[in-house]
């Protein structure tokens, strides 16, 4: 949501001051901002996933490089009132091992984007404390594809669908003297009970029995709540030190459920004229329409700094450690890899 504050690997975002982003991660801070503010940005993610299977094989579910945008706009109204506008992309994945891998079982694809419209209010309650609240109107766009090798084919399903949902999120910031702040924010979970389609492959080699073909479904994908602290000390004229603390509650995220009365009707029309067929379809269908991740809540904890050169040049660095959401490396899926991991960043 900030290049600026990705140089200090997101500590003390929101309370350091230093651009308009701070909103999406507490909209309190908009107090810190005079007059009306603008800022546009960008981050580029390119992910590389090499795969060696035990037998040698060979992948990669690097998919086309993304540029994540994000923009922000703040306005004072008064001395107490401020309002603004972020959107951001906070949610967004880009994976593809292609549809006969050795892994499909664990996923062949996956492609999310969401699309977070953020418009929120500040108000100055004291000369030390800010409060801020917004609503989080979110669009989501999400393809996931996932494989099995069966008795009766290489079958491949694959799930496409769009959604609109929305979320809340409330901030303060206490400012006990004047080069020292604190922050609490919250944001809310955003549950895409998502309807599209759901396309299937493989099972033209049962000839009249075959239910390729695309099908009404629907998934519901949670987008997690998360708690944050931050802490911003102005030193001196020329060094500011940050923290921040971060709680994801990825436990939410425990499973990806298919669900379609319209194959389930395709699979037991099959049923009159091969049962034993039928059968095979719906054990591997139930495979293909439950993901379980059962992942587990997350960590992010951050300290970095700004050292301001002069009325021009800033100089910044961080480091931040995270845990992965993935407790239970039997349930790793391919289209979403993750592991605990350590920030470096200097800007």
């Amino acid at each position: 949501q900030s290049a600026l504050a990705l140089g200090r690997a997101y500590a003390g975002v929101g309370v350091d001051g230093t651009d308009v982003s701070g909103m999406y991660y507490n909209a309190a801070t908009m107090t810190l901002h005079p007059g009306t503010q603008v800022q546009f940005g960008g981050v580029g993610v390119g992910l590389n996933l090499e795969y060696v299977a035990k037998d040698g094989e060979k992948n990669n579910g690097r998919a086309k490089e993304e540029v994540i945008p994000h923009g922000f706009i703040s306005h004072q109204i008064n001395d107490s009132t401020w309002v603004g506008l972020a959107i951001t992309v906070p949610y967004g994945l880009a994976t593809d091992y292609g549809d006969n891998w050795s892994g499909k079982d664990h996923g062949t694809k996956a492609e999310i984007t969401v699309i977070n419209f953020n418009p929120n209010v500040a108000w100055k309650a004291t000369d030390t404390l800010s409060l801020g609240a917004g609503l989080a109107l979110q669009y989501v766009d999400a393809t996931f594809g996932v494989g099995a090798n069966t008795p009766i084919g290489n079958i491949h399903s694959e799930y496409t669908a769009t959604d609109f949902t929305w979320g809340f999120n409330v901030g303060l910031m206490w400012q006990p003297v004047e080069n020292l702040r604190f922050g609490l924010s919250y944001r809310s979970e955003t549950k895409h009970a998502t309807n599209g389609d759901l396309t299937i492959s493989g099972t033209n080699g049962n000839g009249q029995n075959s239910i390729d073909g695309t099908y009404n479904a629907s998934v519901t994908v949670s987008g997690p709540a998360w708690a944050m602290a931050t802490a911003a000390w102005d030193v001196n004229d020329y060094l500011s030190l940050y923290a921040t603390f971060r709680w994801a509650d990825w436990s939410s995220f425990s499973s990806l459920t298919t669900t379609s009365n319209e194959l389930t009707t395709a699979v037991y029309g099959v049923a009159t004229s091969n049962p034993t067929l039928a059968g095979g379809y719906k054990a591997v269908f139930d495979q293909l329409k439950n993901i379980d991740n059962d992942w587990k809540d997350t960590y992010l904890m951050s300290v970095g700094y700004d050292l301001r050169v002069n009325s021009f040049w800033t100089l910044r660095g961080g480091i931040a450690y995270e845990t992965s959401p993935i407790d239970d490396k039997t349930k790793r899926t391919a289209i979403i890899p993750d592991a605990d991991r350590w920030w470096f960043a200097i800007g």
